[in-house]
């Protein structure tokens, strides 16, 4: 889902409903959201899967060499929506 797909299914919400992020597709878990971050990089491991980078982070936070992080940081960012569990 983009954004903007994001944004025209909450224009559809009430403005003061809390926002609950399902654990996963099948429904095995709520949590009420915590954070939007928009300052990720997300790397995808799979269709259904990968880590996320925070770009406020350092190279040695990371894990990687100044290079490396350099063209971490020049990818596309995503964001990332926390839940409180």
């Amino acid at each position: 889902m983009k954004v903007k797909e994001l944004l025209a299914a909450l224009a559809e919400c009430p403005p003061e409903a809390e926002v609950i992020i399902q654990k996963d597709y099948e429904g095995n878990g709520y949590s009420p959201l915590y954070a939007c971050d928009p300052n990720g990089i997300y790397i995808s491991d799979s269709t259904w899967s990968g880590d996320v980078y925070d770009a406020d982070w350092t190279a040695f936070d990371a894990d990687m060499d100044e290079d490396e992080w350099a063209e971490m940081l020049k990818k596309h960012r995503c964001v990332v929506l926390a839940p409180t569990n």
